[in-house]
């Protein structure tokens, strides 16, 4: 626990240090030159480090009205023992003074030392006034700067040394609801392991449970098809049901019609059967009266013709009479 804390203590003074040597803190410096009412004035930084961006700005002035024809200026830097042109820029456009330019110069990560900046200007009152100035310093921090830091470091370690025992203690409570929550963690990652494993095989039931859910729904089409088809006949014989029924009530109530006829001829027909019954008894007697009197008759002829005969021997002078005989209907 101690070497976490002297730890976490000095990865703050580093942190604290790193953040201070971070600062570029430098004034500004002015030079000037002059020569025929002209006068060039160039403001830069005292100080910079290195890998960092620094302005010049220059500024042209003249007593008399004047025109300012070029404007040209270098600037290098020592980089490794020897000069190196970092920055350049010229301007020939015609323009009145005063005049300034604010330039920005790069600088390299090995540049160490002065930098040197050459001048040139042409008016329409002078020729060729030029000069070369030695500007910014770029080194790393010196000694002295790093006692200044020291110091200030030193005057914040007792506000740090009480933020970091504050830290400290909410670094302990802070680990203590840790190891809780790193026990509920586990817990959870449990529960959530096995929620996975169920929900893994409530998955792999479903699948399952869908496939034949698939096979159910094209069997069900297929029945759904089969049972409206049948709806359909049924439809249609339901129709020829109704038709044919409707003509067995008509067939039912011709049929009761003719019953009826049937059995008021049937009725009819009795009474002329009983009627013809009594007729017939009649006509049979009349025929058995008839035969009798026919057959009286045929002996009475046989009987008158055996007569005659007999007394065909002697003479006989018999009146021929003529015998008139009634007619069977006259009978």
């Amino acid at each position: 626990m101690q070497a976490k804390k002297t730890v976490a203590f000095f990865s703050v003074l580093l942190l604290l240090s790193t953040l201070t040597y971070s600062v570029d803190a430098s004034s500004d410096a002015t030079m000037s030159f002059s020569g025929g009412g002209v006068t060039v004035y160039l403001t830069y930084p005292e100080e910079a480090r290195p890998n960092s961006t620094i302005t010049h700005n220059i500024t042209i002035t003249a007593i008399a009205t004047t025109t300012l024809q070029n404007f040209t200026t270098v600037i290098k830097a020592s980089v490794n023992s020897s000069w190196v042109e970092i920055f350049s820029a010229q301007d020939t456009f015609s323009k009145d003074l005063p005049h300034s330019y604010n330039l920005t110069v790069p600088l390299p990560q090995e540049a160490n030392g002065t930098l040197q900046c050459f001048i040139f200007v042409d008016t329409s009152s002078i020729d060729d006034l030029s000069t070369t100035l030695y500007t910014t310093l770029v080194s790393e921090p010196t000694f002295s700067e790093m006692q200044v830091l020291y110091y200030e470091m030193l005057a914040n370690y007792t506000s740090l040394q009480e933020d970091y025992e504050a830290r400290l203690d909410e670094y302990d409570i802070l680990l203590a609801n840790y190891s809780s929550l790193l026990a509920n963690y586990s817990a959870l990652i449990s529960e959530h392991n096995q929620l996975i494993t169920d929900y893994n095989n409530k998955v792999s039931t479903y699948e399952t449970l869908f496939d034949e859910y698939e096979e159910l729904s094209v069997d069900y089409n297929n029945l759904y098809a089969d049972y409206r088809s049948e709806i359909t006949k049924s439809g249609n014989l339901q129709a020829d049901y109704n038709e044919l029924n409707s003509t067995r009530y008509s067939l039912q109530t011709s049929y009761d019609t003719l019953q009826a006829v049937y059995d008021a001829l049937n009725e009819t027909y009795t009474n002329l059967q009983g009627e013809f019954n009594v007729s017939e008894g009649l006509v049979n007697s009349s025929r058995i009266v008839m035969v009798i009197f026919i057959i009286v008759l045929v002996a009475l002829i046989v009987f008158i013709v055996y007569i005659k005969r007999k007394k065909e021997d002697p003479y006989l002078v018999i009146r021929k009479e003529t015998v008139s005989m009634k007619s069977d209907e006259e009978t």
